[in-house]
């Protein structure tokens, strides 16, 4: 039985984090009902004065966004002493999951469907890019957390840009130092990556990243540690993805790799002239990549999980007496919001139409009905002052940019399932394939030995990270953590280790060992 709240039914506890929690809720106004996503903030934030006022008025900035590839935010407000924002609920799967459910299958996205999503992501990005303020002032806005998790399909093919958490706006009171990385190290762009000033061509760079992932089933910028991480980046050694799938069209090449330019004058102009691009190389090469397209074939590639979902009552997880303050079996935090004798004027409602509706991320819970089957259900929004991400559960908020507490890469994003009371069955362990070069390594997990490379290592989705070590004679030792998120296959290739060499000749240069490409995921 749903939870009421004010005019919400509160159905499904998504997740809980430092910031606030998340619900789906189906939303009865005016006669008219819909299901919407609904986050709550936490009490420490509901009494500090200075966050609440900043909140709102960056969510009202973001709410002007609108546009059919963005995230809609739909009312702030307090709801019965409450502190809640809410966001439109769409349905779909985020581009991380959908490369890999699609190559699992043997079936990666075509390469017309790819150009299509990065098309459609590009106009919501280049819409951002030149948005004004209420006096017609350029806003600036760059997003600089552009990744494959933060776009969005609609099973309807449509796409969203999602996550506008670590964006920054001219003049804004979340504006970064400069120094300060927000963001995800393998798709930033070289100047972010420095600390350097961006504007909109670092996003570009990153959906670049994001398409020359989608065309040849790689990782692009991927070291066995952050720092590695970065130095790639900062290195910008891009190879043609025909070099890794020789199938691509001709002329392809060029357009990747203008995108993924070293410099922001190395690239196309803006995310407008880039999407351009895509849609005259589509039309040239007579490619299949309209939207009704893009939704067939989701439609045939996700059949059996859309005909599970389409059974709405198996939404309605909550007891009436739940204790919806209780912490989700994988969040952060489960704080409640105190009562505020404040009020603050929700937000002037947008209008949805029949083509926008996305969604933002995805969330592996089970029905109670129907406790084999996995069920992913994507809540999509979009706003400011904190991310909060729940495996595919968005609640998207422009978040205030003091340093956090996390590591400046930790968008994070975690599973998470309904409340702890509710029955559910565990989730199907994820293979992770572990290889090495040269192979034989010996594999340690969290110090226990775990056999020879290459070994397949059973991971449990919404378990914590294992520290894996690799030894081999003659080589330096390496060991990284690891998790379902690196699934389905890690590779590393391990260092000689070298004897102590004498020091270079005056005036000889020092001599680097070229940096490596990470091919597996």
């Amino acid at each position: 039985m749903a939870v009421p709240l004010g005019k919400y039914q509160l159905l499904r506890k998504i997740a809980s984090g430092g910031m606030g929690q998340v619900f789906l809720a189906r939303e009865h106004s005016g006669g008219i009902e819909r299901l919407v996503v609904i986050k709550r903030v936490l009490p420490h934030l509901a009494e500090d004065e200075e966050f609440l006022a900043m909140f709102q008025e960056e969510a009202q900035l973001v709410a002007r966004l609108r546009h059919p590839n963005l995230i809609t935010i739909l009312e702030w407000a307090q709801v019965e002493g409450r502190y809640c924002l809410a966001m439109e609920y769409v349905q779909g799967e985020d581009v991380r999951r959908l490369d890999k459910f699609a190559r699992a299958r043997g079936t990666p996205v075509p390469v017309g469907l790819a150009l299509r999503i990065v098309a459609e992501a590009a106009a919501g990005l280049h819409y951002a890019h030149q948005a004004r303020d209420a006096e017609g002032r350029p806003l600036h806005l760059v997003h600089r957390d552009v990744s494959p998790q933060n776009i969005l399909v609609g099973f309807d093919g449509g796409v969203k840009v999602i996550d506008f958490g670590v964006a920054k706006a001219a003049g804004s009171a979340s504006t970064t130092a400069t120094g300060v990385l927000k963001g995800k190290y393998p798709y930033m762009s070289p100047e972010q990556a420095d600390g350097r000033h961006v504007d909109g061509r670092s996003d570009l760079f990153a959906l670049g990243v994001v398409l020359w992932e989608l065309l040849t089933g790689h990782r692009l910028f991927k070291g066995e540690s952050d720092l590695m991480t970065l130095r790639l980046v900062r290195d910008c050694q891009v190879p043609p993805p025909s070099l890794l799938n020789p199938a691509l069209p001709a002329g392809l090449d060029a357009l990747v790799l203008r995108a993924l330019g070293p410099t922001p004058d190395a690239r196309f102009p803006d995310c407008g002239a880039f999407r351009l691009a895509l849609e005259d190389f589509i039309v040239q090469n007579q490619l299949s990549a309209s939207s009704a397209h893009l939704s067939a074939w989701l439609r045939e590639l996700y059949a059996e999980r859309i005909a599970s979902e389409a059974n709405l009552a198996s939404l309605d997880q909550l007891n009436e007496d739940s204790d919806l303050d209780a912490r989700s079996n994988t969040s952060r935090s489960g704080s409640d919001v105190r009562s505020q004798s404040q009020t603050i004027a929700p937000l002037t409602p947008t209008t949805h139409t029949g083509g926008s509706g996305k969604r933002a991320h995805v969330t592996r819970t089970v029905s109670p009905e129907a406790p084999r089957r996995r069920v992913r259900w994507g809540w999509a929004a979009m706003g400011m002052g904190v991310s909060l991400l729940a495996g595919g559960a968005a609640v998207i908020l422009l978040r205030r940019e003091e340093p956090a507490p996390a590591p400046p890469s930790s968008t994070i994003t975690v599973d998470a399932s309904p409340l702890a009371a509710l029955p559910q069955p565990k989730s199907q362990p994820v293979t992770l394939t572990v290889r090495s070069e040269p192979a034989g390594a010996r594999v340690e997990v969290e110090g226990a030995p775990y056999g020879q490379t290459p070994v397949e290592l059973p991971l449990e989705p919404d378990a914590a990270p294992v520290t894996l070590a690799l030894t081999l004679e003659g080589y330096e030792p390496t060991s990284r953590r690891v998790s379902a998120g690196d699934a389905p296959e890690l590779s590393v290739k391990l260092r000689p280790r070298h004897a102590a060499q004498k020091p270079p000749r005056r005036g000889t240069p020092a001599t680097h060992p070229p940096l490596d490409i990470k091919l597996g995921r």
